[in-house]
């Protein structure tokens, strides 16, 4: 622990990546840090590192094809030990705030106010005061130093605190009213896309996007407005998504990295260009999209052995970034591809996720 005092006096950290597998006939998944451990080889565990190494080799041509050739010195996988198998619930909403995950609400059918804090430099986890609503698969944002939870619950039965928010300093839990009777629009599309919407930030403001509609929501005082109605419902097909910057990235449930930046209010995906080969990635069922040391790390599970049952495998890629066109257009460049492979016999999905130590 001592090393990270040291780093943070000195205004120094580092990004680490993780891996979630959740495997057959578990009840719970399990959520373990990543660190880089390149020689822990205890196999028993389900967390996964991603320890980058040096020299990422890149791509070749052959017979008119470009290929990318295996990443043998880009990430190994390095088993992690684990607290208590049910401190992680599966499939919940978390949210990364430097070196701590908050874990928030329940799974998809399971709905709970509980909230857990798993410590990323110390590897421990703790209680954070629960929420006033128990909820599923609810939305987060971070904003002003307080975590922002959005739905998860009956937008009728629970309006008056349809969003809850967490401050940090103070660690304690605010209500705050969805959106009122002058917005049934708004109500309707939430009723009727209880999880299957983006919530995002945007100096000062959260903004919703549903039903290829966009919506804004002014914490001051309370107020929704339409943004504006967007010409194709992208969004809705956005799987997974990051933040690297003043950047927002997505991946799409057919494959397709996009980009948006926050200039003006309101946010609009575009495709990343220059990754007309990475063909591998359109043959995923799911995704993962996380910002690492400045570049994309997209991960995709091709090795589906049946709807919920799939290999011990995740093929991923590096991507580098490159704004163009005084920031019109966002190109990325393939550093490696590869396959992390797990010692599990399978699993039935994955979840990944970077944090700051």
């Amino acid at each position: 622990m001592e090393i990270y005092k040291t780093r943070s006096q000195i205004g120094a950290s580092e990004t680490c990546s993780y891996v979630l597998l959740k495997l057959p006939d578990h009840p719970s998944a399990s959520w373990f840090s990543l660190r880089p451990k390149p020689n822990n080889q205890n196999r028993t565990k389900r967390w996964f590192s991603l320890e980058t190494k040096p020299n990422n080799q890149n791509r070749t041509k052959r017979r008119g094809k470009i290929k990318f050739k295996r990443d043998s010195c880009g990430f190994s996988v390095v088993p992690i030990p684990s607290p208590s198998t049910d401190s992680f619930p599966e499939l919940c909403r978390i949210k990364t705030v430097g070196s701590d995950i908050y874990i928030i609400g329940g799974p998809y059918e399971e709905p709970s106010s509980s909230v857990r804090i798993f410590d990323c430099r110390s590897h421990t986890s703790r209680d954070a005061p629960n929420m006033t609503v128990t909820r599923k698969n609810a939305h987060t944002v971070l904003l002003d130093e307080k975590i922002y939870v959005m739905g998860g619950c009956d937008i009728d039965k629970y309006n008056a605190n349809w969003i809850e928010v967490f401050d940090l300093k103070t660690q304690s839990w605010t209500s705050l009213p969805g959106p009122g009777a002058d917005d049934e629009e708004l109500r309707n599309h939430l009723r009727k896309n209880n999880y299957y919407y983006i919530v995002y930030v945007f100096e000062g403001k959260l903004y919703l996007e549903a039903d290829a509609k966009e919506y804004s929501y002014e914490p001051k005082n309370g107020a929704w407005k339409l943004v504006r109605e967007m010409s194709s419902a992208i969004s809705d097909s956005i799987e997974v998504s990051c933040e690297i910057g003043n950047l927002k990235y997505g991946c799409t449930g057919s494959g397709h990295l996009m980009w948006s930046g926050f200039e003006n209010e309101g946010i609009e995906w575009r495709e990343i260009k220059g990754l007309e080969e990475l063909q591998g990635l359109k043959t995923g069922t799911d995704f993962g999209l996380v910002g690492c040391g400045g570049q994309l790390l997209v991960m995709w599970d091709p090795y589906t052995v049946s709807p919920f049952k799939r290999s011990n495998k995740i093929r991923y890629a590096e991507i580098s970034l490159e704004s163009r066109r005084n920031g019109r257009e966002m190109w990325g460049k393939v550093e490696c591809v590869d396959v992390l492979t797990f010692p599990v016999e399978s699993y039935e999905w994955f979840d990944c996720v970077a944090a700051s130590v």
